[in-house]
């Protein structure tokens, strides 16, 4: 009888945290979407597994940030360093005094690396209704100033899971009939943060607490990806400054690209009150095979 098993290999993009975990084969890989207000945030796509089961290769995993909210049954663990998610732990009913129980364990499937037959795009997803659980999600409210208006636009608001950082985006609407670029993509790094991203120009964003904010830079360190060092979740992508002489040594392509998303500040939809990213107009970009030099995997 064929082994219905496979030993998949994954990582936090930076390398740290390198480890094998055993599960079902990539056929019968039985994954989960929880639609509660930290997992949505970061796009964690789910699948248990046993303690058993699971060997580290580099990386001590007590040395992950743990996050815990609300009844505080539930621990998301990340790497503190480049902010990727790995795994929760918990409980659906904590143990009672005295009662001996195991936890429930489950890895972020986006953490395997590339090429081992797990696709999250084209993956059946359980729904897990989070929602439902505990007491309802309070989006923290945004105080800071008021973003540039746009012609036709609205003001929209949203926030890390902690609150920490906040953000106000006046853009135009965001619904299925919008016609702005939302993009998923499953390069190295944001396949890894599960974020959709939109791209308002500079002045239609404004940012409350950035001094919570940790920027992970790789590659050729033009772009940072910004989280909460806190819950974790991935807030925008950060160009970097870069002198006017490097500019006029690039290509024309590529100053073109790079003098034009120095306008922009691209922000994770996922942290939008009110707008769910199932609902829009999502573009999937092949970031993974197209952006070269590709990257390479622990």
């Amino acid at each position: 009888m064929a082994d219905s098993t496979k030993t998949y290999r994954g990582n936090c993009h930076c390398g740290a945290y390198v480890y094998e975990v055993k599960a079902a084969t990539p056929e019968n890989l039985k994954v989960s979407e929880c639609n509660c207000s930290s997992c949505y945030k970061k796009g964690i796509v789910y699948a248990r597994y046993e303690t058993k089961d699971i060997n580290f290769i580099k990386g001590d995993p007590s040395t992950l940030t743990d996050y815990t909210f609300g009844s505080k049954k539930w621990h998301h663990k990340f790497c503190p360093n480049c902010g990727n998610q790995l795994f929760i732990e918990g409980y659906l009913e904590p143990p009672q005094p005295g009662e001996t129980k195991e936890p429930v364990r489950a890895v972020n499937v986006r953490s395997f690396q590339h090429g081992q037959g797990v696709d999250v795009w084209k993956m059946e997803k359980n729904l897990i209704n989070g929602q439902s659980f505990g007491t309802p999600y309070e989006p923290p409210k945004y105080t800071g100033p008021e973003p540039k208006a746009v012609e036709g636009g609205k003001l929209y608001t949203g926030s890390c899971h902690c609150g920490a950082v906040k953000v106000a985006m006046n853009t135009l609407p965001l619904d299925k009939n919008s016609t702005q670029n939302c993009r998923e993509c499953n390069c190295s790094i944001c396949n890894k943060q599960g974020a959709v991203w939109i791209y308002p120009k500079l002045e239609q964003v404004e940012i409350e607490g950035e001094e919570n904010l940790t920027t992970y830079l790789f590659g050729s360190k033009m772009f940072g990806k910004t989280f909460c060092r806190t819950c974790g979740i991935p807030v925008h992508n950060s160009v970097q400054p870069i002198a006017k002489e490097m500019l006029n040594e690039m290509p024309e392509e590529k100053r073109a690209f790079m003098e034009d998303v120095m306008t922009k500040k691209a922000i994770n939809l996922r942290l939008i009150n009110g707008v769910d990213v199932k609902d829009l107009n999502v573009e999937h970009y092949d970031g993974y095979n197209l952006i070269k030099p590709g990257y390479v995997e622990p």
